[in-house]
């Protein structure tokens, strides 16, 4: 069995082509939309599919206060979430598949799932799982927020195809990537198979890698109707590439989809 880019939280936010400032500024962003859609101080906040949680780690160690619960299925991001996050005493890690999930915790304020995660749970039932697991952990009237690539521009194939080929540099080694899109059934609720392929340079020798991540076609829409659906949240907010004012119209490249616990 091949590894997985995810076995190696070092180089994992390169290979999908995260840029330094990025996190950053989703983060101010996330507070401005806590600010503008809830009435009450967030303080509480559960980060889901949080790798590493680098989210959570701005958030809880910037001093104002936040407290944050990561949640991830991956033994590697969470342990090394841990170590990453030794010395703030206020973000906390559980290993849970994100599908369906409880936690030891009391209601947060907030929750959130940043790089583009969302779209990987594919069918109608572990969607409206999660949203039930997410809403069971969430006070009434609590928000989560939801980044989601805008898809359309992956081309549909019937057969896999390369996408492109790249080199990138994290923590001073090389990584080869190769990308492939894979056809999917016109009956799928898929919009594409994103096949990755890394090639990991190592002092002590290379590793390869390959992931294959299923991506659910996912409108504002399509949010909005799977929220209602849940019976746990209703849809306040779409967002465009991190802006209040850009219409939906002229987004290049993700959106933020913003539900409230009702």
């Amino acid at each position: 069995m091949e590894s997985s880019i995810y076995q190696y939280p070092d180089v994992f936010r390169r290979a999908h082509l995260e840029s330094p400032g990025e996190i950053p500024a989703e983060v101010v962003f996330l507070q401005q939309v806590w600010k503008r859609h809830r009435k009450r101080p967030v303080r509480r906040i559960l980060d889901i599919a949080c790798g590493d949680s680098p989210h959570g780690r701005l958030l809880a160690g910037n001093g104002d206060g936040f407290e944050v619960v990561g949640i991830d299925r991956s033994p590697a991001m969470i342990a090394a979430g841990r170590r990453k996050a030794k010395a703030i005493a206020n973000l906390r890690f559980y290993r849970r598949p994100i599908e369906k999930f409880t936690l030891p915790e009391r209601p947060f304020d907030a929750a959130i799932c940043m790089s583009e995660t969302f779209p990987v749970i594919v069918e109608n039932s572990r969607l409206l799982s999660h949203l039930k697991s997410v809403g069971r952990a969430l006070k009434r009237g609590g928000l989560y927020c939801i980044d989601i690539d805008r898809q359309d521009p992956v081309a549909r194939v019937s057969r896999r195809m390369m996408w492109r080929e790249r080199t990138v540099r994290a923590a001073g080694i090389a990584l080869d990537i190769r990308e492939f899109n894979r056809p999917v059934a016109w009956h799928s609720p898929l919009h594409s198979i994103y096949e990755l392929e890394c090639t990991i340079n190592f002092p002590a020798g290379a590793v390869t890698t390959r992931d294959l991540i299923p991506v659910r076609y996912t409108l504002p829409c399509t949010l909005e109707l799977a929220a209602l659906a849940s019976g746990m949240f209703k849809m306040v907010a779409a967002y465009c590439d991190l802006s209040f004012t850009k219409p939906l119209a002229k987004c290049r490249y993700r959106w933020t989809g913003v539900l409230r616990r009702v």
